[in-house]
C-alpha cells in the first residue's frame, strides 16, 4: 500500500482508509529524518550551484585584500548586496524544490539520487 501511496500527496488521496495509513507512515521517525536529510541535501545542492554561478562575487572579496588602502571598504560594501541577492536566490531554490520533490510525499529508499540527478517529482 505504501509504493501505491508514495507517488501521490496526501491531498489526492479520497479514500479516508488510505489518508489514515499515508498520514501515520508521513508522520513515523523514518520519513520524519529523510525529510530532514532531504532538506539539508536541497541546502548544500543549491549552494553549490550558487557558488558555481557567483564565483566572481566572492573573487572581487578576496580582490579586496589585494588593494592597498581604503579602497578595500567599497569592495567590501559592493559584497554585502552580492551575499544577500545569492541568499535570498538559495533560499527560494530551496523552498521551492522541497514543495515540489518532498513535501507531502512518502520518501522511499533512494529518494536522495532522485532528488540530486533527476529533480522532478
Amino acid at each position: 500500500m505504501a509504493t501505491a501511496q508514495s507517488n501521490r500527496r496526501l491531498q489526492e488521496i479520497k479514500n479516508d482508509f488510505e489518508r489514515g495509513v499515508f498520514v501515520a507512515v508521513y508522520n513515523s521517525p523514518e520519513q520524519r529524518t529523510r525529510r530532514a536529510v532531504a532538506a539539508i541535501m536541497l541546502v548544500f545542492k543549491h549552494s553549490l550551484r550558487g557558488i558555481l554561478f557567483s564565483w566572481p562575487l566572492y573573487m572581487l572579496a578576496l580582490a579586496s585584500f589585494a588593494i592597498p588602502g581604503k579602497v578595500k571598504l567599497v569592495f567590501m560594501l559592493l559584497l554585502i548586496p552580492g551575499v544577500y541577492v545569492s541568499w535570498a536566490i538559495l533560499r527560494r531554490g530551496v523552498r521551492e524544490d522541497y514543495a515540489s520533490l518532498v513535501e507531502g510525499y512518502i520518501l522511499r529508499p533512494g529518494f536522495l539520487g532522485h532528488i540530486i540527478f533527476q529533480g522532478k517529482a
